[in-house]
């Protein structure tokens, strides 16, 4: 069985179908076919722990990483509980996450209670779908926050007059002076 997955950043919904093609507006597709094993999880846990090991990455590219790499394994799984359960993807599934975590199906469908039986029975599923929306949150923070707190000054001369708070102008300088907070975290660079 081949099976289409979309997941939708803003509203942390896992749409499944058949074949190749959705609307990508808004998220990230991937597709798999069934008969993957899922021990797969250990390549995806040791591609994340490889990924990026100098720390020059940006926070919100690597969790969208991370969730590129999540979505594919979880695709993959997918595909093989979904056709050994004997489950058609026919008409789109839409998943979800209750608040203590749980996944669920939203709306009607022929397989639903099946579907959630499946998330229930392989807690690796469901951590890695919970992990997929928790990452698209936080990458989501992070953008918001990042782009409200990053400061560009003129030259560390320009720095140094915030600084002190004086008043003159000063051109002593050519490069620009970079200050962005992040959380809590601090980075400054000159360009």
């Amino acid at each position: 069985m081949q099976i289409n997955t979309s997941f939708d950043t803003k509203t942390e919904l896992l749409k499944i179908n058949a074949g190749t093609t959705t609307d990508t507006s808004s998220g990230t597709t991937t597709t798999a076919n069934s008969g993957s094993d899922t021990a797969e999880w250990s390549t995806a846990a040791l591609s994340l722990s490889q990924s990026d090991s100098s720390g020059l990455v940006s926070p919100v590219l690597k969790l969208n990483a991370e969730n590129e790499i999540l979505q594919q394994h979880l695709t993959s799984a997918l595909a093989t509980k979904l056709s050994e359960a004997g489950i058609s993807v026919d008409q789109t599934i839409t998943l979800t996450r209750d608040d203590d975590g749980t996944v669920t199906v939203v709306g009607d469908c022929a397989d639903k209670e099946a579907i959630e039986k499946i998330f229930a029975d392989e807690s690796s599923l469901t951590e890695a779908f919970n992990t997929l929306a928790d990452n698209s949150e936080l990458a989501r923070s992070y953008t918001k926050s990042q782009t409200s707190s990053l400061v560009r000054t003129n030259g560390y001369a320009a720095y140094l007059d915030q600084l002190s708070s004086s008043s003159s102008s000063s051109d002593t300088s050519s490069s620009d002076f970079y200050y962005s907070l992040l959380n809590g975290d601090s980075a400054t660079y000159f360009a």
